[in-house]
């Protein structure tokens, strides 16, 4: 299976796809086969296709004897060699991973070795200071060059083979002629020389040592051309690159700088590796660096393009040396960890960072209509093309920058100065435009998406509105008490913009409406100055942050905050809501940004950046994010849309997450790594929870939702929990269950993840589903709800609502609220359900619950208040078959008792009326399908037709009249056995009817042996009879019975019906047992089960009697068929009467009520005399706001006088 290539990525986590694979062709051919299985679900395919890439993605790890120091790969790649510590020079085979040479020098360390001359030689060289020159084909060794006074740190070799080069901790760097074994001194260092390179050409070399210096030595003249001392440490690694346009160092520091060769200008200062560089080696497009470190990793920079470097993390000691595949597609490195690693080489995403801005970019926008993009500092702003991100040109600024923002037509920007002026500016403008001088500084300012209003807010605590087109002001709010830092509109309604929310360094937010002149405070609101507002694309959440790092989700209907998250430690400088909703982002100056899932707010991952961020934006179709960092504007490839294998996660160490993830998917022990939660594999959109549910992991899905790890559903549309429920792990379900039942109070948004899997649950019903239904319905903690009404109104209230949380409004008017009456508790539901009677999902739910194995959830307050909504509703759509029923019944009966089956016009009432049943029956086969053969009511009805139609035929034709007689008996007995199912509809019967039918159920053993007793006494009785007649002459023969009178008179006997005329002593025996055995023993063995039975269903009759409900409200939601399309999900939300405690028992438990009592009323009084405080403070700025609406009104006059 052919893989295109794939990007890595770079400080904030990205890692990208592979580069082709080296795995065999029936390899790919397999893998092709899976992946393109039909029966395969979509999860099983995302979750084997990752796991597939990351497999090819993670290095190969060759465990080796010795502890590694150097090494070398021959040209095609298949074998390594490799010098070790303890003075071993070895082979391996890369793919059979075995050591196929291994020869002990005896002379210590090896701290370099070189292969040349078409891999037909190979230099060795290391602490005894002694270069030794192998035939490679055949490990003999050929020379050995000496010189050196001390330990060789490096060696290289020209391109022709013909000549090498080496440097020593003896200070100098010695030139070998290969062929006459000669060698001299080139140049010296002032301090051991620890590395060297050669250009391509052969004309320079390139060394540095513990001087700290980089000495350039020309080979042509024998002299040192230049020499760098910019560094301030030991250099242990020089680079020249391909036809030498570039040379690098790296030093003791992890520092790594590139010059330009020619004129030795600085070119770029790369800064990441934390301990000594230890190799350096460019690509041949000379668009990459490739660094090792004893940092333990290697790190691939781009030098072109200015991406954030990869980093390849593996290896848990130094990392001594590495080398570059020839074909550029592999790197192996050796470590001192006994392992040398293979790592397929990444490439770069298309996320790059540029820089035009000359201070830390203040703000980003762009305008949408022709694709620029603006970054603004105190001083300028840059323009920018999207296509190409590319500069297009800077707008010079003859005063301060204060603050930007999108101009709403789409072609430019609005522009406030330190001056306060507003200035219009577009790209084709060469100057801006001013529109209006404000009277105060300017904080934050923002267009109405309906091009109508521009809105700033100021340094004086004011909120000022500006028509956009004459630029009078419309509104001045002046609420705050401290600067106001941000201010943003609702979406528009209806095409308008109305609404507007500010927040401040009063860490309080605002609401305004423009038309109504009106302001709302939001209670409790932050606790440091808020910086950041932003409302989703429903209006229904305002999300906030502020100084601290804090985010606050804020319930607009409900005007309450409904989620505090703490997942940055700095200031919030940006929100996003993605365009489908189902996701935000944030920014914050701690250097990352955080994706949140927008219906259970829980973070899907955390991204590192370089630097801290200052400004946030995404293009149109979002398919870019653009970072604002220190200067560097950051364009990211948004993880949401790619269609690209990559990994995001909270950090750099993406290969740590891969062999996580395969250690779970090959059943490695492998324990719980909360950190590796938070990592997202995308274009798939899964996270290792998805991987833990397939695996069939609760543990670990038991200590991931314990540590709040993010649970979302992946892109197709699968969670966890549905991935659980497909392949059946139930022990995974019930985790997943019961960390959502325990925090559904606390975060109620996580149920919504169940709403697609509710029916699964039920059809499975596991074990704790009645503990979920039961948690799901809670008492609602809101406040603001009245406590208490007029005792004239009818309670429980129910109401069902598309929000989550009860309203006042939805279950009372103003004038039935009252202090005192009845006292209410509000209940509301956290999972949305398709309550809409007739809808086909609510129909779909309830047969599910018919079916689930786990009646217990019968017991529940939340099935038992849906059910009994439906039936307040459905009884009366059924009562009239039932009355038509009964009708037939009487009509019926009439003309068989009244009018002895003779009536022509009534027997035409019954035709009509039963005519008018078949029909229903029809119409609700039609509507039920399949389902209505699974009734058995269904088949007596169907039964009863047959028979009356049959009735009715031979009545009108004149058929055997006896025979018809005996039609219209059964006829009358299927009739009455019907008519008990319509006692179903009345609560006092529902029960009984359960109860007859269980009996009938539990007496199917009893009539088996009952038939049988009644079987052999029979014969027994035949045989005993019979013998009477044929061996008593006086009997008459002609009395003598069949077998078939015999089973009767045995079953008789049971019901206490005999004749013992004639029985002797052997007779009288039989008969006594006969008379024991079914009449007294069977009958009461009967009465044992019935009485089972009865206790029995008396334990279930709540559960029994709410099935039986359920399955008539099933009945009568498939008669409202023109409702199958008109549902909707919605949450159940309940006001009922607050129970109140039972009487104490004991004067002691009285007494501490009492006391308990009268704490509660003490506290009730400290609770009044506060709130009655709060008014009167609350009244009081009340005025004082009435008082700055006035000064407002001036000021706005006088700024239209203006």
């Amino acid at each position: 299976m052919s893989e295109p290539s794939i990007c890595s990525s770079s400080e904030v986590g990205l890692v990208s796809k592979l580069i082709r694979s080296n795995s065999k062709t029936q390899d790919h051919a397999s893998l092709e086969a899976l992946f393109n299985a039909n029966s395969l679900q979509s999860y099983v395919l995302e979750l084997k296709k990752a796991q597939s890439i990351m497999e090819k993605y993670c290095p190969i790890e060759i465990t080796i004897p010795f502890k590694g120091n150097c090494i070398e790969v021959t040209s095609c790649s298949k074998y390594l060699v490799f010098g070790s510590i303890e003075g071993r020079l070895a082979i391996v085979e890369r793919e059979t991973k075995e050591i196929l040479h291994d020869l002990n020098l005896e002379g210590g360390t090896i701290f370099t070795l070189m292969l040349f001359n078409d891999d037909h030689s190979l230099l060795v060289a290391g602490k005894d200071s002694i270069i030794r020159l192998f035939d490679f084909r055949t490990f003999k060794l050929e020379k050995t060059f000496q010189g050196h006074e001390k330990e060789i740190n490096q060696i290289t070799v020209s391109v022709d083979g013909e000549f090498a080069y080496s440097v020593s901790d003896d200070c100098t760097v010695r030139g070998w002629n290969i062929n006459q074994n000669e060698g001299k001194v080139l140049y010296y260092h002032e301090k051991p020389v620890l590395c060297i390179d050669k250009s391509d050409d052969g004309t320079y070399l390139i060394t540095g040592g513990a001087d700290k210096k980089v000495k350039i030595f020309n080979l042509e003249n024998e002299v040192i051309e230049d020499s760098i001392s910019d560094f301030a440490s030991s250099i242990w690694a020089v680079r020249f690159s391909p036809e030498s346009e570039y040379i690098a160092a790296g030093d003791s520091n992890g520092q790594i700088k590139i010059w330009n060769f020619d004129g030795l200008e600085l070119f770029k200062v790369l800064n990441g590796h934390t301990e000594r560089i230890t190799k350096l080696i460019f690509n041949n497009t000379l668009s990459t660096l490739i660094s090792s470190s004893n940092d333990t990793t290697l790190r691939i920079w781009d030098i072109v393009k200015n991406k954030h470097e990869i980093i390849l993390s593996g290896h848990t000691d130094w990392v001594k040396n590495f080398k570059l595949s020839e074909d550029e597609k592999s790197i192996y490195s050796i470590s001192e960890n006994y392992k040398i690693m293979s790592w397929q080489f990444p490439r770069f995403d298309k996320s790059c960072c540029k820089k035009e801005n000359k201070f830390i970019i203040q703000q980003i926008c762009y305008s949408i209509n022709n694709q620029y993009l603006y970054t603004s500092d105190c001083n300028e702003i840059v323009v920018w093309t999207l296509y190409d991100k590319s500069y297009y040109k800077t707008l010079k600024c003859y005063w301060k920058v204060s603050v930007i923002c999108a101009n709403s037509d789409g072609l430019g920007i609005i522009i406030v100065y330190e001056n306060n002026e507003i200035h219009f500016w577009s790209v084709e403008d060469n100057e801006s435009q001013m529109k209006k001088k404000h009277s105060s500084r300017i904080k934050c300012i923002v267009s109405s998406y309906d091009g109508r209003y521009v809105v700033c807010g100021d340094v004086n605590f004011r909120v000022t509105v500006y028509c956009k087109r004459n630029f009078k002001v419309v509104n001045v709010f002046k609420c705050h008490n401290a600067v106001i830092n941000s201010v943003v509109f609702s979406k528009p309604i209806n095409g308008e913009n109305n609404q507007i929310f500010s927040g401040g360094d009063d860490k309080v937010i605002f609401i305004y409406s423009i038309d109504y002149n009106k302001s709302i405070k939001l209670p409790t609101s932050h606790t440091q100055p808020i910086t950041q507002l932003l409302v989703s694309r429903n209006n229904e959440i305002l999300i906030s942050g502020d100084t601290s790092g804090v985010i606050k989700i804020w319930n607009l209907l409900h005007q309450i905050c409904i989620k505090t998250l703490n997942a940055h430690i700095d200031k919030i400088t940006g929100i996003y809501f993605t365009e489908n909703s189902k996701y935000f982002w944030i920014s914050s100056a701690d250097a990352s940004i955080s994706l949140w899932n927008s219906t259970s707010f829980t973070e899907v991952t955390h991204l590192k950046t370089k630097y801290p961020v200052s400004a946030f934006a995404c293009t149109k179709n979002e398919i870019d994010i653009i970072l604002g960092e220190n200067e560097e504007v950051h364009f990211l490839d948004n993880p949401l849309k790619t269609n690209q294998f990559f990994i995001y996660g909270p950090g750099k160490d993406y290969y740590a997450f891969m062999k996580y993830i395969l250690n779970i998917c090959e059943n490695v022990d492998e324990p719980h790594n909360p950190e590796m939660d938070k990592w997202m594999i995308t274009p798939y959109e899964i996270n290792a929870l998805h991987f833990y549910a397939y695996n069939n992991l609760p543990g670990h899905l038991k200590a991931a939702l314990n540590s709040d790890s993010p649970f979302y559903m992946s892109k197709s549309g699968y969670s966890p929990i549905q991935i659980a429920l497909h392949r059946n792990f139930r022990d995974c379900i019930n985790v997943i269950i019961r960390s959502i039942c325990e925090k559904v109070e606390e975060n109620p948004y996580t149920i919504d993840f169940l709403e697609d899997s509710i029916i699964k649950l039920n059809e499975i019903g596991f074990r704790d589903l009645d503990n979920f239904y039961d948690s799901i319905l809670y008492k609602t903690k809101d406040r603001r709800l009245p406590k208490f009404c007029d005792e004239d109104v009818s309670l429980p209230i129910m109401h069902f609502s598309r929000n989550l949380g009860p309203q006042q409004k939805n279950f009372f008017t103003p004038d039935q609220i009252s202090n005192f009456g009845t006292p209410l508790a509000f209940w509301q539901s956290a999972l949305r359900l398709d309550t809409v009677i007739g809808s086909k999902d609510s129909i779909i739910f309830l047969e599910s619950l018919t079916g689930c194995p786990n009646t217990n959830i019968f017991r529940t307050s939340f099935i038992r208040e849906i059910i009994l909504y439906k039936w307040k509703y459905l009884k009366w759509v059924l009562l009239p078959q039932a009355m038509t029923y009964f009708l037939y019944m009487a009509c019926l009966s009439s003309y068989i008792i009244i009018f002895d089956n003779n009536n022509e016009i009534l027997l035409m009432i019954i035709f009509v009326l039963n005519a008018f049943l078949a029909l229903y029956e029809i119409f609700q086969m039609i509507l039920t399908k399949t389902s209505y053969m699974k009734d058995p009511w269904n088949y007596i009805d169907f039964t009863r037709m047959s028979l009356f139609f049959v009735y009715v035929s031979m009545h009108w034709l004149g058929y055997q009249k006896i025979i018809a007689e005996k039609v219209l008996v059964g006829l009358i007995f299927v009739t009455m056995v019907r008519g008990i199912s319509y006692f179903r509809l009345f609560d006092n019967t529902r029960y009984m009817i359960n109860l007859l039918s269980e009996i009938i159920k539990d007496m199917k053993s009893f009539l088996i042996l009952l038939t049988y007793s009644t079987y052999s006494f029979a014969l027994i009785y035949f045989i005993m009879i019979n013998d009477i007649f044929k061996y008593n002459a006086n009997a008459d023969t002609s009395k003598m019975k069949s077998f078939s009178e015999y089973i009767a008179l045995s079953y008789l006997l049971s019901l206490g019906s005999f004749d013992t005329k004639g029985y002797e002593n052997f007779e009288w025996i039989i008969f006594f047992f006969a008379s024991v055995i079914n009449p007294l023993i069977m009958l009461n063995l009967l009465i044992a089960i019935m009485g089972d039975t009865y206790s029995r269903v008396a334990e279930e009759q709540e559960i029994a009697d709410m099935q039986e409900l359920t399955e008539m409200v099933i009945e009568g939601e498939y008669l409202l068929f023109c409702k199958r399309g008109n549902g909707y999900k919605s949450y159940m939300q309940i006001c009922k009467e607050e129970e109140l405690t039972a009487q104490d028992v004991t004067i002691e438990q009285k007494l501490n009520k009492l006391k308990i009592k009268a704490k509660e009323i003490e506290a009730s009084v400290l609770q009044k005399n506060n709130e009655i405080r709060e008014e009167i403070r609350e009244n009081t700025e009340g005025i004082n706001s009435k008082v700055d609406e006035i000064i407002g009104l001036i000021e706005k006059i006088t700024l239209a006088q203006d």
